[in-house]
């Protein structure tokens, strides 16, 4: 049924004057008649007693009259919903992270994402880098969130900032008391890391160390990073982290810089290459203005620090 009959019945039951009806709805009396007609005959049965003083709805008209309303309804809701679908703001996102990238910028642009777009549905996939790319490109995702990018056409890598790497250790270790560790001093130190098998992140601390002159002294390789931390404070070695995850250490790790500093570590936002979903827009939308917001209030620090 044309949805346009409906509205010319709606308009005519309102007023129950074909001039006037024709007027709201410009155009012409005679269409108008002839629109009501075929809506009638469409429906099989009349909609309106008409005469020549006056024009009344019969009891389907009536009726029709009732539902109509609530077909309109539906159908504002219905195109409503539809552009919320098309502007991002209503839809689904599956989010690949590890736990130690849920601290900083990715769990500030859920709690924002979650407060803007009410309508998204997003889960999270707790998954190593390797499984978060395969199940990217199965489509099983839709965006990462890991430390190092991929040089792979399928995908896109977008940097979203650098983070300095320091030195968890126990507090009670002797280089705890230094406000800062060499590399040198790191040598003959056991360390706990990711698994070197799993992690390409672990891979570029074990390769810093070698560069710095050392060949590191695994003690344990752990997946998660709380079992590291907490590793860390039983004594079992001394880790290499990046700085934001002082955020999750336990009572009785602390972190210490590193000097000379090693190269800061990246955080990458990964997608696919052809993916133009405009939920996955706006959720890098709002991954982009709290780094931009992050950098700021960081730049504002050093001003801050540098003029005291």
């Amino acid at each position: 049924m044309d949805i346009r009959l409906l509205r010319y019945f709606s308009v005519l039951a309102e007023e129950l004057h074909f001039g006037r009806a024709a007027t709201r709805l410009h155009m012409s009396q005679p269409p108008l008649s002839q629109q009501i007609r075929q809506l009638e005959d469409v429906i099989g049965t009349p909609l309106f007693v008409r005469s020549h003083h006056r024009v009344e709805l019969t009891a389907a008209g009536r009726t029709l009259k009732e539902q109509v309303s609530l077909v309109f309804t539906q159908l504002e809701r219905a195109i409503d919903l539809t552009r919320q679908a098309g502007r991002g703001q209503l839809g689904e996102l599956e989010i690949g992270m590890m736990s130690s990238t849920m601290v900083g910028i990715l769990p500030d642009a859920l709690r924002v994402f979650r407060e803007r777009y009410p309508g998204v549905r997003w889960r999270l996939h707790e998954l190593t880098p390797a499984a978060q790319l395969v199940a990217l490109k199965e489509r099983r995702i839709d965006v990462c969130v890991f430390r190092l990018g991929y040089d792979d056409p399928a995908v896109r890598n977008e940097l979203l900032h650098h983070e300095p790497i320091r030195a968890a250790l126990p507090a009670a270790h002797p280089l705890a008391s230094r406000a800062a560790i060499s590399p040198a001093e790191l040598s003959g130190e056991a360390l706990v890391t990711f698994a070197l098998e799993q992690s390409r992140f672990a891979n570029y601390l074990y390769q810093w160390c070698i560069q710095a002159g050392f060949t590191p002294r695994i003690s344990q390789q752990v997946t998660e990073v709380q079992t590291l931390l907490s590793l860390v404070r039983t004594g079992f070695g001394i880790a290499l982290l990046p700085a934001s995850a002082e955020q999750l250490a336990p009572p009785g790790v602390v972190f210490r810089p590193l000097s000379p500093a090693m190269p800061e570590v990246p955080l990458f936002a990964v997608y696919r290459a052809d993916d133009a979903s405009p939920v996955l827009r706006l959720f890098l939308d709002t991954l982009r203005e709290l780094v931009n917001h992050s950098e700021r209030a960081s730049h504002a620090a050093r001003r801050v620090a540098a003029s005291v």
